[in-house]
């Protein structure tokens, strides 16, 4: 591999989707958009051998040491990467081998000749990811390697074959069941088509009784089904940061909209079917424009920043919710309170801000102030929709009263 040529591709490729975090980007996007980059990246020798250190794992090392600081976000997008690669890199190699022989020949590793099947063997053995062989024929287990062996603990006695292997890795009957029904719809199916398998997630108990997350897919060879696994830790965090970052305003470090709307679906519905309360307090920077004018755009993110955070930090309840809602524009929903309990919220918030003490010449306190609007579910407020409405009236009322000052819904 050319390393200094495709390491800036990648570099960008990474930080392209460390900065598209906050855009909702999904993980199988960024595996799609991986696979393309890898396969405009790597070329195979041909005839293909097994190099020694591994170039893909050399070219990630590089990559490693180009970041520094704590990174935790752009080093799970390297890692699942990185796997992701190894694991691609290993079947091209493999099927580029089998592509050189007479495809009449391709029944089972027989076929190899004594070269092919010595760097095969090789390239098997020092794959550095689980890889285990199964014969479709008799469900036989073919071979493992020593990565299968050092990461789940089974050898070939444990597992001497397909069956054991359901017994041992999946102990629940129930789940054991589904994975079955899902290795017999792969075999069916990619017999077929003679495709790569796509990756499923499992919860495999490893030897040692301990549980792990694995990332498994597969080729069929012939009559062998070659199975590559994958710890899915990595994946599934980096797809919990992905979701965290989606529902997470950039500016503010607090939620979005996006995840109020989603948010108050959940609460409002809870709260009609437990006949509980709910009630909601729209916050606005008063002033805010004027603020912008004189102070400039830089100092106006930095305030609602600041108020951002000091409104989170008043609303303490596990159960509370504060959201970025739009501009200059907060939201706080409060499930189980009533409207005396939300306007002593807004008070405690009110206080908050005024000691923040931002200065705003603008302004006839002489410092950033906030208008609230709060509203409760009731009788005439039976939907979200005119939850939002009724709490937005009431800002609007506080707004006309003159700025700085706590508005309840008239409904």
């Amino acid at each position: 591999m050319k390393y200094d040529i495709q390491m800036k591709k990648v570099k960008s490729f990474i930080d392209l989707h460390a900065k598209a975090l906050n855009n909702d980007s999904s993980n199988e996007i960024i595996k799609n958009e991986a696979y393309l980059l890898f396969y405009q990246s790597i070329k195979v020798s041909n005839p293909p051998i097994y190099e020694d250190p591994n170039p893909i794992s050399q070219f990630f090392l590089r990559l490693k040491h180009g970041y520094h600081g704590d990174l935790k976000n752009i080093l799970s997008i390297v890692e699942l990467l990185e796997n992701w690669w190894l694991e691609w890199h290993f079947s091209l190699i493999m099927q580029a081998k089998l592509n050189q022989l007479n495809p009449q020949k391709i029944d089972n590793s027989d076929a190899l000749d004594l070269n092919e099947q010595s760097h095969f063997n090789h390239l098997f053995a020092h794959i550095p990811i689980p890889i285990c062989n199964v014969s479709l024929k008799t469900g036989k287990v073919i071979r493992i390697n020593q990565r299968f062996t050092d990461v789940l603990g089974y050898t070939l006695e444990d597992i001497p074959d397909i069956d054991t292997w359901f017994v041992v890795a999946y102990p629940d009957s129930h789940y054991r069941n589904y994975v079955i029904s899902l290795w017999n719809e792969a075999i069916k199916v990619k017999s077929i088509e003679n495709k790569n398998n796509d990756v499923n997630n499992y919860c495999i108990r490893c030897k040692c009784g301990e549980e792990k997350m694995m990332d498994v897919s597969g080729i069929v060879i012939g009559d062998e089904y070659m199975a590559v696994f994958s710890d899915a830790t990595e994946h599934l965090q980096a797809k919990e940061i992905l979701t965290t970052m989606a529902f997470l305003d950039s500016l503010t470090k607090i939620a979005n909209r996006r995840r109020f709307d989603e948010l108050l679906n959940q609460e409002f519905k809870k709260a009609v079917v437990s006949k509980t309360d709910l009630s909601l307090i729209m916050i606005d920077i008063d002033n805010f424009k004027l603020f912008n004018d004189r102070y400039g755009h830089v100092a106006g993110d930095k305030c609602i920043h600041d108020i951002a955070q000091q409104i989170a930090a008043e609303v303490s309840r596990t159960e509370d919710f504060v959201a970025r809602y739009g501009g200059e524009e907060f939201a706080v929903l409060l499930p189980n309170t009533d409207l005396k309990g939300a306007l002593f919220v807004a008070e405690q918030i009110q206080k908050a801000v005024e000691n923040l003490a931002i200065a705003h010449l603008d302004s006839f306190t002489g410092v950033v102030s906030i208008s609230m609007g709060i509203a409760m579910i009731n009788e005439q407020i039976k939907t979200q929709t005119l939850l939002v409405d009724a709490a937005d009236s009431a800002l609007y009322y506080a707004k006309k009263q003159g700025r700085n000052c706590i508005a309840l819904s008239k409904h």
